[in-house]
């Protein structure tokens, strides 16, 4: 078993290039086929949430449970336990206090950003000051290494993944060659990595 609450998130970013982001229920046997440690699940209810996440954990993977694109929870801390009590060891939100709580808890807590003009830059660098989150996901994804030296100067070490819009695995490799620590991505035919 792995041993995730002894590991920063960035080692398992480190060994998940091209991390699999599952939207569809059907994608999960693909998603725990594919390298790496990691899988984001980017769909759920509760009906069909806990068995995704017990299939994860048996593939020796870590569940990343997107909070925000879940159906029938609330963005607070009794979905973030009830994730928990579910076998998630991590939660992936826009929303600071469920990242807190998930944090308080002993889940990884990686906040998403949409990196959409200056402001937004200015806005995360103040987030990322104020709270510590094990990863910071940025979207669209080719935008992403635009915000590496912010990140760098407040959180050296903190995983920098890019999300969203990635369509060849010629802008994988350039994402991952311009410092980005992973990517992520929905589409099953890049997951080979």
């Amino acid at each position: 078993m792995i041993q995730e609450q002894l590991t920063p998130l960035r080692v398992f970013c480190e060994q998940t290039p091209i991390i699999p982001a599952v939207r569809k229920f059907e994608f999960v046997e693909l998603a725990i086929a594919a390298h790496g440690k990691i899988v984001y699940l980017l769909t759920g209810d509760p009906e069909n949430c806990e068995s995704m996440i017990q299939k994860v954990l048996a593939a020796d993977k870590l569940p990343i449970v997107n909070l925000d694109l879940l159906n029938g929870f609330s963005r607070d801390k009794y979905a973030v336990n009830y994730l928990k009590r579910a076998g998630a060891r991590g939660i992936i939100s826009t929303h600071l206090e469920p990242l807190r709580h998930a944090l308080s808890i002993g889940l990884y807590g990686i906040q998403r950003t949409f990196l959409l003009d200056s402001g937004a830059m200015d806005t995360i660098s103040n987030h990322l000051k104020n709270t510590l989150v094990d990863a910071l996901e940025v979207l669209p994804a080719l935008v992403a290494p635009k915000i590496l030296d912010r990140v760098r100067a407040i959180a050296p070490n903190l995983p920098v993944v890019g999300g969203g819009l990635i369509q060849t695995m010629k802008e994988v490799e350039e994402l991952l060659a311009q410092g980005l620590s992973s990517v992520s991505t929905s589409n099953p035919q890049m997951w080979i990595r």
